[in-house]
């Protein structure tokens, strides 16, 4: 995976996500509050804790940390945007990518992440 266009992307969804905000917490109404800048919800992050053995991450530790935080991020995409490669024969581009991490992991089938991925182009168009 090209990781050039991973850490655009990642900037990108950031930006979407919080504005940048290290501490947001989203969706405080929901069971699976978002937390940190990119928004990271318990699934996202019980599904890193299984394809990285060992860790026990928690969606709260995000909070305040933007390195773990893109870490995160990349394990679940790279993860993912695999899973789409074996399952397409094609590389994920920059939107499959983006609607994967709005939608989960058949996200970039799904048409309400289309306008996601509008919000997250127009960012990596700055």
């Amino acid at each position: 995976m090209n990781t050039e266009l991973l850490t655009l992307l990642i900037t990108a969804l950031i930006q979407v996500e919080s504005g940048g905000d290290l501490g947001a917490i989203g969706d405080r109404h929901m069971a699976n509050r978002a937390y940190g800048c990119l928004q990271i919800r318990q699934p996202c992050v019980d599904d890193v804790n299984r394809i990285r053995p060992g860790y026990d991450l928690k969606a709260k530790d995000m909070l305040n940390r933007p390195v773990l935080s893109r870490w995160v991020a990349v394990q679940y995409l790279t993860h993912y945007g695999a899973c789409y490669r074996r399952e397409t024969g094609l590389e994920p581009t920059a939107e499959v990518l983006a609607r994967i991490w709005n939608g989960g992991p058949q996200g970039w089938q799904k048409a309400h992440t289309v306008k996601y991925w509008n919000k997250v182009k127009k960012e990596m168009e700055k």
